[in-house]
């Protein structure tokens, strides 16, 4: 699990040895020994916010989410203007599945810095992926409008993030905007040509269009690619 590291403030020095000291610990994959000696600093020092960021990771990295999450809050008690425990604690909420807390987390660090230095490829992806959920139980509601605007939320933080640009582009046909629909479903399946998913969209947005034939082509392209797909060959059947 990728957190990120502690802020690079002024610290006693017996607590910078501590984190080290706990770090080392979990590389040995000795987590409750790292634990024990965390909370005997936060017991010493408990003005720390560094030893309860800590803290938190290594619960979080051990599972125990709730735990992880009073640690990141005392981290941020002590220090509200602390990146990476936002951070963290963002983490920590998607791991729980609390996916409006991530973002509530992750927006609080965006407005104290550009973040983007921060994330790791795993957080960039944990924070896409947030803003992939909410928007599709926007589309659940109906609210095509906001699940859009989280799908593009992801996509400006994980351009490369396939299933998502999909998703978008079946927003933008329930918007009826079936061009659009067509350009973003397109670009899918120029990347990765066998996501078959983005080929069933495509001819949906293309038989909305009136453009049947240009359907038929690509259904029988995506059974060529996945023969066995029922989904594929029931669509075929349907408009053939």
């Amino acid at each position: 699990m990728h957190m990120a590291a502690e802020a690079g403030g002024i610290m006693d020095p017996d607590m910078d040895g501590i984190i080290r000291r706990s770090k080392v610990l979990i590389d040995q994959e000795r987590f409750d020994d790292s634990i024990e000696l965390l909370l005997e600093a936060c017991e010493e020092a408990p003005e720390y916010s560094d030893i309860h960021n800590q803290l938190g990771i290594v619960y979080c990295m051990q599972g125990s989410y709730r735990m992880a999450v009073d640690a990141f809050v005392k981290a941020l008690e002590l220090n509200p203007d602390y990146i990476e425990a936002h951070l963290n604690l963002s983490i920590t909420y998607s791991e729980m599945g609390k996916y409006t807390s991530v973002l509530s987390e992750y927006n609080k660090a965006a407005e104290l810095e550009n973040v983007e230095g921060h994330l790791t490829a795993g957080m960039k992806g944990k924070i896409a992926n947030a803003h992939k959920e909410l928007g599709i139980l926007y589309l659940e509601i109906e609210e095509t409008d906001n699940a859009m605007l989280e799908f593009n939320k992801a996509l400006k933080i994980a351009p490369d993030y396939l299933d998502i640009r999909t998703l978008l582009g079946n927003a933008y046909i329930r918007r009826e905007e079936y061009d659009n629909a067509i350009k973003e479903l397109e670009k899918v399946i120029e990347i990765n040509p066998g996501l078959t998913e983005a080929r069933l969209k495509l001819a949906v947005a293309y038989i909305k269009k009136g453009h049947r034939d240009t359907a038929i082509g690509i259904l029988r392209v995506a059974l060529s690619i996945d023969p066995e797909n029922e989904k594929v060959k029931a669509f075929l059947d349907l408009n053939e």
